[in-house]
């Protein structure tokens, strides 16, 4: 059989987790299309699918990138970190859960910067004690970021000063102008890390455990592809159950969008940056956080502006007045990190508590 080789290159912990996934996602599938299982019961057993397929992914991505070397392997990393978190968005948006969808770009941002940076400063702290990392390299990325988020958040300064009503049809336009300008930035971005690796890596030595199974090209590709087709079906039934799901617990869809689905889509890759650092790998682990930050602000929000376009639910990049307060105080706090080259784990106990307090507000913004 094809999934024996496949599972023999993996450790013992990576065969329990594919079979686990496997065996959630086809649950997923049958639940919604065989056994008209819906709400709150789908909207669980399609999360716990998500989150290893997002794992599936990401150990996918991390063999072909180092089959296909570091500058390219450092491309691929980039452009398939956030797959299951766009997937998910995608069928958000298509369902016309736009403030879902919004909710979960800040909150992608605020989750890499403060829990997943924090946790890794944190455990990593404990572990190591002082830890130090390029501040060169996080001080390029952190400056990316803040102008990245001052592009993202434009409209939304725009529309407070205007007093601009939602859906007009300048917002819609002046979102539209300010993706193609982000979308641009971000594939300069790409390709000057394509053309100075060592630069923006902090050196040219590979983590060899980041690398994933010994697979071939072929075989790291129809994992992949399969999982992404199972994202695809588990994600379309996510998004169908979040009503029911919010009604159950008496949350709000921000709430899920902002807090919920980053976690769901990110889960995997924020534990690869927890034990990088705990391996006291402080550059490779800042640029998991920060760098799946810059994606979200300079890629995929201003790609599901676009494809809100094509599938007819234009949306814009007006933000609440706390997502612009919280991404700009994130930001803030990771460039200050970001200065001395240092961490400890105090520092990482003060962004974890920072992210508790931003999480309360969120859990009654709207409530």
């Amino acid at each position: 059989m094809i999934a024996i080789p496949i599972l023999r290159d993996l450790t013992p912990v990576g065969r329990i987790a594919v079979i686990v996934t496997l065996f959630v996602s086809i649950l997923g599938v049958l639940m919604e299309w065989v056994l008209q299982i819906h709400g709150t019961p789908l909207f669980f057993v399609s999360a716990a699918g998500i989150l290893g397929l997002a794992y599936v992914v990401g150990i996918s991505t991390e063999r072909l990138g180092a089959l296909a070397g570091p500058q390219a392997g450092g491309i691929l990393n980039a452009t398939f970190g956030n797959i299951a978190e766009l997937i998910i968005a995608f069928f958000s948006l298509s369902a016309g859960q736009l403030e879902v969808v919004k909710a979960s770009i800040t909150g992608s941002i605020i989750g890499n910067l403060l829990l997943v940076l924090g946790a890794s400063l944190f455990f990593g702290g404990l572990k190591n004690g002082t830890q130090r990392f390029s501040s060169k390299v996080a001080g390029l990325d952190s400056t990316l970021l803040v102008l990245a988020v001052i592009g993202l958040f434009v409209p939304a300064v725009f529309a407070f000063s205007q007093r601009a009503e939602p859906g007009a049809g300048h917002r819609i336009e002046e979102s539209v102008v300010v993706s193609v300008v982000l979308l641009a930035l971000y594939f300069v971005n790409l390709f000057y890390r394509f053309k100075h690796p060592t630069e923006v890596l902090g050196g040219t030595e590979a983590p060899a455990e980041h690398e994933g199974p010994i697979w071939s090209a072929r075989t790291a590709l129809g994992v992949l592809g399969l999982a992404a087709v199972f994202l695809a079906i588990l994600s379309e039934a996510l998004v169908g159950a979040i009503d029911p799901f919010v009604e159950s617990f008496d949350l709000t869809p921000f709430f899920v969008g902002v807090i919920l689905i980053p976690t769901i889509g990110n889960l995997a890759e924020h534990l690869v940056g927890v034990q990088l650092a705990m391996k006291n790998k402080m550059d490779f682990s800042m640029a998991v956080s920060i760098g799946s930050s810059l994606q979200v602000a300079l890629f995929v929000a201003p790609l599901l502006v676009f494809l809100g376009l094509i599938v007819g639910q234009p949306m814009d990049l007006v933000f609440e007045p706390l997502e612009v307060a919280a991404v700009a105080a994130a930001v803030a706090v990771c460039a200050l990190v970001s200065i001395d080259g240092e961490s400890n784990w105090l520092e990482g106990a003060l962004l974890m508590g920072v992210y508790a307090i931003l999480g309360v507000s969120f859990f009654y913004l709207a409530g």
